[in-house]
């Protein structure tokens, strides 16, 4: 029996499923995303896939986490598919509640991972009958990276049909994937199409928000000047509003920090910090110290880096809504200044601390660079074999993110101890 064949003898209701989903940008799906985007109970979209699987018109890839099965559509069934679809306004209808299932679920992860973080569309999108709802962090950030290459495509197809609010929704929602993953390759592009979106929205705080998670990626990507570009776009923007002001500038100064510009930083952070205290913005104000502090000690005065990255810590310690990946920067900047001093047992405490929590919180980058500076505050404690070891370390988790540029900063700093 053909493909043709299959489907013309399947039921109404399969039949009209299977177009539906034919429709879709998506690489693959589950049951909660169909049955979100087709406005059907989940046991029954269940049942239904199973069957449509059962005929060999989807591949069932696999169980994947906080997803459960997931199947494809296969390629000779989608343009037999593709040819039962429903008008135009159907065919919307089901795209659109596609785009806000993504988009309410990213967001549900989010207030998980990064509770602080804004939601930009809320009041116009439509809930799922049946949200997906994530209780503890590595589920939420197992759902995000399990839909990542959905996202792009989602986008693109958002844009093209005119919603230019649901494409920068759906990038919004996205940020704790990169955050935590640090996708350049990804998180970049997304950004980029978000931003077009937003311009063409014509909401000046979801440009602003567009913008700044842009500046994130390129300045993760060392692409330092545009990153500040972004920022300073994004700042004129925040006209009026002295938190969005502060959070450009402490993106600034971030940016500045990372191409290790301190002296540039400094004035940037150290105004931030001041303006989220005078708004008793509890977080913004650690955050921004965290770069202050770290800056004093790698401008040679560790001793004043010391009490402004405790303050840090005690700051974000506070919170009501936890913050854990920022603690824990602030604990391995800390070490690190304690290196610098020459306090040698702090660093190692504070180190192997921070590194314990990364690997909790399955930060690939952050575990990766606290190694290196371990490895790194082994040498200046004159314990060659244990920096050797961090290094080896270290190098081997970039060599896993395929991160061009700090295997290459590794492996100089290995033959800085084989051949001192």
């Amino acid at each position: 029996m053909t493909i043709t064949d299959t489907i013309d003898r399947l039921s109404p209701e399969l039949r009209r499923l299977l177009a539906q989903i034919a429709d879709l940008p998506a690489p693959d799906l589950d049951v909660y995303a169909v049955a979100a985007s087709t406005d059907t109970p989940t046991s029954q979209t269940r049942k239904w896939l199973g069957e449509l699987a059962a005929k060999n018109l989807l591949e069932h890839t696999g169980d994947v986490a906080a997803r459960g099965p997931v199947y494809t559509i296969r390629p000779e069934a989608t343009d037999r598919a593709l040819t039962l679809a429903d008008e135009p306004v159907a065919r919307t209808a089901v795209l659109q509640r596609y785009l806000a299932y993504l988009t309410t679920t990213a967001y549900e992860a989010a207030r998980v991972l990064t509770p602080h973080r804004r939601v930009l569309g809320g009041a116009s999108r439509p809930e799922p009958a049946e949200p997906v709802r994530f209780a503890v962090g590595h589920v939420a950030l197992a759902w995000l990276e399990a839909m990542a290459d959905a996202l792009l495509p989602a986008i693109t197809v958002a844009t093209r049909h005119g919603d230019y609010q649901a494409a920068t929704c759906v990038t919004h929602a996205a940020w704790p994937l990169f955050l935590y993953t640090r996708r350049h390759e990804l998180w970049i592009p997304c950004y980029r199409e978000g931003l077009a979106a937003a311009e063409r929205w014509g909401d000046t705080v979801a440009i602003r928000e567009m913008l700044t998670g842009l500046a994130g990626g390129l300045r993760d990507n060392r692409e330092y000047d545009e990153a500040v570009s972004r920022l300073q776009r994004a700042r004129s923007l925040a006209e009026g509003d002295l938190e969005g002001i502060a959070k450009c500038s402490s993106g600034i100064g971030a940016c500045l920090h990372a191409d290790a510009r301190y002296a540039e930083a400094m004035p940037q952070l150290t105004a931030a910090a001041a303006r989220y205290e005078r708004l008793g913005h509890v977080r913004g104000q650690a955050l921004a110290l965290i770069l202050v502090g770290s800056a004093h000690a790698r401008q040679g005065d560790p001793a004043a880096g010391v009490p402004v990255l405790q303050q840090a810590c005690t700051l974000l310690s506070g919170l009501t809504e936890p913050d854990p990946l920022n603690i824990t920067r602030a604990m391995a900047y800390l070490g690190e200044a304690h290196s610098l001093a020459g306090a040698h047992d702090l660093a190692a405490s504070a180190l192997v601390q921070a590194l314990e929590r990364f690997r909790a919180l399955r930060v690939p980058h952050w575990t990766a660079h606290t190694m290196e500076l371990l490895g790194q505050a082994a040498m200046r404690a004159d314990q060659r074999h244990a920096a050797m070891d961090w290094y080896s370390a270290s190098l081997a988790r970039y060599t896993e993110l395929a991160s061009g540029h700090d295997t290459d900063r590794l492996q100089r700093r290995i033959r800085a101890v084989t051949n001192p």
